[in-house]
């Protein structure tokens, strides 16, 4: 494995590491002697945001290298990868945890009155006004027909590997091994074989890619433009601490069942 892969990643973790104790120490002072300011609040979330914008910039570079290695990325456990989706997580995710931190469903949200807030102290996001939860509802909708879109081209991908030229050269194997020659003996088509591997790897680093602008718009619309400076400081504690778990407990789990290292 390229070691700039598994880098990327490594630093990452630890930005989010950083990041998350940063806004974990923002909410206890909201609770404490001295309460951040709204502006401060939106400072460090926009900050974390900034994070977020540059390690899939970074990535960006990588995945143009070899996009097929991030659909199953050896730097992440069994676990993680079997949640991935397009190289990483699926951008409605991030819709589904507010919902989750808001104790309230999608449908639950449809009929409330006009100017009427959901949720109560201590269950995390509070207060979200009902043209907060249209707009978040309006997002989900999008974001989710964004996604199918790319599940779509990645099904088209896929199906596409049974088409020429890879499909030809299974034929031509069968006929070297009924005369009992080798690919060598008889010319080889490794040339044919590269050239439709490099042209399905570009087509995955797009699919990547495309999930990756998803993922960061997604992320940026709710973060800076529908929830408040405090409700997006819970939203990134929240996604935060998912990641950082499901790395750790997976990364026990490989070790205990040896796997990983």
């Amino acid at each position: 494995m390229d070691g700039r892969f598994l880098a990327c990643y490594e630093e990452w973790l630890g930005i989010q590491e950083a990041d998350l104790d940063e806004l974990l120490q923002a909410i206890s002072t909201q609770h404490g002697s001295r309460e951040r300011s709204e502006a401060e609040l939106r400072e460090l979330v926009t900050r974390c945001m900034r994070h977020y914008e540059e390690y899939h910039e970074r990535r960006r570079g990588l995945v143009r290298d070899d996009g097929p290695t991030f659909f199953c990325p050896p730097w992440c456990n069994s676990f993680e990868n079997s949640m991935l989706w397009a190289g990483g997580c699926r951008p409605s995710m991030f819709i589904r945890l507010i919902y989750s931190l808001s104790s309230s469903g999608l449908e639950a949200h449809l009929d409330i009155p006009a100017g009427r807030a959901v949720g109560s102290h201590g269950e995390g996001l509070v207060g979200l006004s009902s043209s907060q939860l249209a707009r978040v509802n309006e997002l989900h909708r999008s974001t989710l027909q964004e996604e199918d879109k790319i599940t779509s081209q990645m099904a088209t991908l896929q199906e596409n590997v049974a088409d020429g030229p890879l499909l030809p050269i299974v034929k031509q194997r069968q006929m070297w091994q009924w005369r009992g020659t080798s690919r060598v003996e008889n010319g080889g088509g490794d040339a044919e074989v590269e050239a439709a591997m490099d042209e399905y790897t570009e087509s995955m680093a797009g699919l990547v890619q495309e999930a990756d602008r998803l993922r960061v718009e997604t992320a940026r619309t709710l973060v800076l433009e529908i929830l408040t400076s405090k409700q997006a400081v819970e939203l990134l504690v929240a996604a935060k601490q998912l990641q950082l778990s499901v790395h750790e407990c997976g990364h026990q789990r490989d070790l205990r069942d040896g796997r990983g290292r």
